[in-house]
């Protein structure tokens, strides 16, 4: 388990998220790709909508995220909701197995792309 990492480095493809210790998502084809821009700005590609919203890291191994601010052309699943959604629960990162883990009320593990 590693929180020393960069996490503008890579942009990062929705693996599995977990919600209340439930497995709601899992699969490799997804366009849900989350992207840390800047030290404090990130962004989320959902089926059709884009999202940015901002982030804190206070400390290794923790992160806040600020709820989102979203495009609304059309036609977005629930699944991309709930998941525009939970990433404001993150409270805490690290990267095991080359994947970003990011848990909190919930968890949203993330491959680089």
């Amino acid at each position: 388990m590693d929180v020393d990492i960069d996490l503008t480095s890579s942009g990062w493809k929705v693996e599995k998220i977990r919600n209340s210790g439930q497995l709601i998502y899992s699969g490799t084809d997804s366009t849900y790709v989350l992207r840390f821009t800047s030290a404090t700005e990130y962004t989320l590609n959902l089926d059709v909508n884009a999202c940015i919203g901002l982030y804190e890291v206070s400390h290794r191994g923790s992160i806040a995220m600020q709820p989102m601010a979203c495009t609304e052309i059309c036609c977005d699943t629930d699944f991309a909701w709930e998941l525009a959604g939970l990433l404001p629960e993150m409270t805490a990162y690290y990267v095991m197995d080359n994947r970003l883990y990011l848990e909190g009320d919930g968890e949203i593990i993330l491959q680089p792309i």
